[in-house]
């Protein structure tokens, strides 16, 4: 009883892990997006800030895993993975990341009124880091399938980078350098940035580099299958 009990949190974890999360955060997207709209004239300039990057998740997020799909790969590869569908990245880790990031941006939208330029410097940090690891895996990728194909420096999560979370950040900075920001308000930002990476990111990826989880390994490829 108890086996059979184990093995039906596992089958609903993995349909969780699935698609179904995906959803969940595409919904969200759509709630703070509709948010935005009816409470734009009440919010601070800095919760409008949080809270399209609370929009913006999601739309990275679709890039990534449903059209064209295939971050995991290139992330995988890049660090490394001798086997890229299954470690370190799979999708129980994949969805931990996102989904802990989205909700944390959501709870910081919320708090904003409190720490508005710690809150901003979460976004700037965010879409300027994004687009850097997104460009450089875009070179990285392009040098090694260019031989069978690959014309551009494109790689999944890319577009909403450039044209979506690198201008909110040019906004972020440029209304944070016209407020009397203290550099501690900075520096409190930087570190939940910091802790964000650590806490969704880091530590996810490096249990399943040591377990390896053949359980929730991916099945696509996404965009890089028509190089493979």
């Amino acid at each position: 009883m108890f086996g059979r009990r184990l093995t039906m949190k596992k089958s609903a974890l993995n349909i969780w892990c699935d698609r179904l999360w995906l959803y969940f955060i595409y919904l969200s997207g759509i709630v703070m997006l509709n948010i935005l709209i009816v409470g734009w004239n009440d919010m601070l300039t800095a919760q409008k800030i949080t809270c399209m990057l609370a929009i913006l998740i999601p739309v990275h997020v679709f890039e990534e895993n449903t059209f064209p799909g295939g971050f995991f790969y290139q992330n995988n590869l890049g660090i490394g993975s001798k086997d890229p569908m299954v470690y370190p990245q799979n999708r129980l880790t994949n969805m931990i990341t996102n989904m802990g990031a989205e909700i944390t941006f959501i709870v910081l939208m919320i708090l904003t009124p409190t720490i508005p330029y710690a809150a901003v410097t979460v976004a700037i940090a965010f879409g300027i880091l994004e687009t850097f690891n997104h460009s450089r895996q875009g070179v990285m990728m392009y040098r090694r399938y260019h031989d069978r194909g690959k014309a551009t420096l494109y790689a999944p999560g890319a577009m909403s980078c450039w044209l979506g979370l690198l201008e909110l950040s040019v906004y972020g900075w440029s209304w944070i350098a016209s407020q009397p920001a203290m550099v501690s308000d900075i520096l409190s930002g930087i570190g939940i940035t910091i802790g964000i990476a650590v806490c969704f990111i880091m530590i996810p990826l490096a249990i399943n580099t040591h377990i390896k989880s053949a359980n929730f390994a991916f099945t696509r490829k996404g965009y890089y299958e028509k190089y493979n």
